[in-house]
């Protein structure tokens, strides 16, 4: 199992130990309840609850530290999908845009913004207009953060991401807040970079993204669900996630276009059977849908016999297992890219942000890279093959072929 090894590198890289976030919970909650506070008021606030599946990795790995330090709080979510992050996980759960919301972020004990880019061009990426006046997750984040921690909160930001300032407003929102927090770590050497130019002056340590070191579902669990599927275990399988990334200079019917062309290349010359693995499954916003782009894909096909999209809403345990039987994976999302790394299985990442890229540098995975703005067939078939041709020549070496990997 590759798990281990990926967050040992990862955790020799950054500045903390595994305990640190779960130790200061635990400090912060001890403290609490010498004053009174039986049941410490947590609130997690961040991008869960909208059916994309690394957020919701992030929200179910920090509930669990929440758990385990602070046995008794009361934990509570502001996000953007309350009604699915009840059902999933069995916390309060509130929209940001509710009075509810403000009363968990003037009451709450423990302010903690959990993991994800909360810095970054989401006005674009997320095909939203750029100068919203509180975007949830750029502006209204700060302002709520703010308001926690006038209200007396511990205000913590942890294992953030920020790779781009979205507007001037959060560049000068930003360092204020982040200043003000009584802890902060960031998830990646450029995010602390970008911070420190941006005037934050707090100490910024860096810290794995929570997702990583989880374990997978048991691999029994993962054949299943491929054969489910109608996929043939002992057949090469290639694992594809793509998305939808709304800039100005993307052409997104183009990439679709290039991904099919890509898949039927796979099929025709490698018999290979293409999963894709959708892991953004927004209800009401196209470029947030993983599942659409992979239904445009399979318009686009000649050949639908070996081209299974993974329809079934799976948990972050069962996506890595699935991930883990691949024979070679193409992926643009990060979490996808941080949970196929987690299972050891060859990987090639399109990079669409930045902070995709950083994740490769630090894991390591620095050949693994294929820009978004370079893909195309031909510079993704020229990856692929490379990638194929060495398991090929490794298991000939070893006396198998390449369907038994």
């Amino acid at each position: 199992m590759a798990t281990p090894r990926l967050a040992e590198r990862l955790w020799q890289l950054t500045d903390q130990d595994r305990s640190s976030g779960t130790e200061l919970w635990r400090q912060w909650g001890r403290d609490l309840q010498k004053r009174g506070r039986l049941h410490p008021r947590v609130v997690l606030h961040g991008g869960y609850g909208k059916r994309n599946l690394g957020d919701d990795a992030i929200l179910e790995v920090l509930l669990a530290q929440i758990r385990e330090a602070i046995p008794s709080a009361q934990i509570t979510a502001v996000c953007h999908g309350p009604s699915e992050v009840r059902a999933r996980y069995g916390v309060s759960a509130f929209h940001f845009a509710s009075w509810a919301a403000l009363k968990a972020i003037l009451t709450a004990d423990i302010y903690i913004i959990g993991g994800g880019g909360i810095i970054n061009r989401i006005n674009i990426y997320s095909g939203f207009r750029r100068l919203r006046v509180l975007d949830p997750k750029g502006k209204f984040l700060f302002v709520a953060a703010a308001i926690a921690k006038l209200g007396g909160a511990r205000l913590h930001f942890h294992a953030i991401g920020a790779t781009s300032f979205p507007d001037p407003v959060v560049r000068w929102l930003a360092p204020r807040v982040l200043n003000w927090a009584d802890a902060l770590t960031v998830r990646d050497r450029y995010s602390q970079e970008m911070l420190r130019s941006a005037g934050v002056r707090a100490p910024i340590p860096v810290t794995p993204d929570p997702v990583v070191g989880l374990l997978p579902a048991p691999p029994g669990v993962a054949r299943g669900l491929l054969s489910e599927a109608g996929i043939t275990l002992d057949r090469l399988k290639v694992g594809m996630n793509f998305r939808y990334v709304a800039e100005p200079d993307i052409d997104n019917a183009q990439t679709v276009s290039d991904v099919a062309r890509l898949v039927e290349w796979l099929q025709v010359e490698w018999g290979a059977q293409v999963v894709f693995l959708p892991f953004g499954r927004h209800p009401t916003r196209q470029v947030e849908n993983d599942l659409l782009f992979a239904r445009e894909v399979t318009e686009h096909l000649n050949h639908h016999t070996d081209f299974y999209i993974l329809e079934s809403d799976l948990r972050a345990a069962e996506m890595m297992a699935v991930l883990g039987q691949m024979d070679l994976c193409l992926l643009e999302r990060l979490h996808a890219v941080i949970l196929a790394a987690s299972t050891g299985v060859p990987l090639i990442s399109v990079v669409y942000d930045r902070k995709v890229a950083a994740f490769a540098d630090m894991a390591g995975l620095q050949d693994s890279k294929l820009p978004l703005r370079q893909f195309n067939f031909e510079t993704a078939q020229e990856k692929v093959a490379a990638l194929l041709e060495r398991q090929h020549k490794r298991t000939r070496e070893l006396g198998g072929t390449i369907e038994t990997l």
